[in-house]
């Protein structure tokens, strides 16, 4: 297995990390505007942003915008439970390794600090 299907790989377990995260907003949303101070519109938002940054990361042509769009919505994450729930985010911290390093083994050209023009 090569480098690029291993970073394809950890790319697909961010997809489904956000797949599920975006669709369980939408199915319980009172649990997450409870988390939220009551903003019953916060979750269904979130679940928009996590399902248009999957949808990014999932086609070739945008993959990434998808990377930079996941990458943003877990220093999000982290920097929502860190001062609001006041807990290490492990989840988040976890999942945004993934991501830099599925991007980066998808395409090691986003590692030597040249702009890139192709697609990644």
């Amino acid at each position: 297995m090569n480098k690029q299907k291993i970073g394809l790989i950890l790319l697909g377990l961010v997809g489904f990390a956000l797949l599920g995260s975006g669709v369980i907003k939408f199915v319980k949303p009172a649990e997450f505007a409870a988390e939220m101070n009551g903003n019953t519109m916060a979750p269904y938002i979130l679940g928009v942003v996590e399902l248009i940054a999957l949808a990014a990361l999932a086609i070739p042509r945008t993959r990434l915008l998808g990377v930079i769009l996941a990458a943003s919505y877990w220093g999000g994450a982290m920097a929502f439970s860190w001062l609001h729930a006041g807990e290490m985010p492990i989840a988040p911290i976890v999942l945004s390794v993934l991501t830099y390093v599925g991007a980066y083994l998808y395409r090691p050209s986003l590692g030597d600090g040249s702009p890139t023009t192709q697609v990644i």
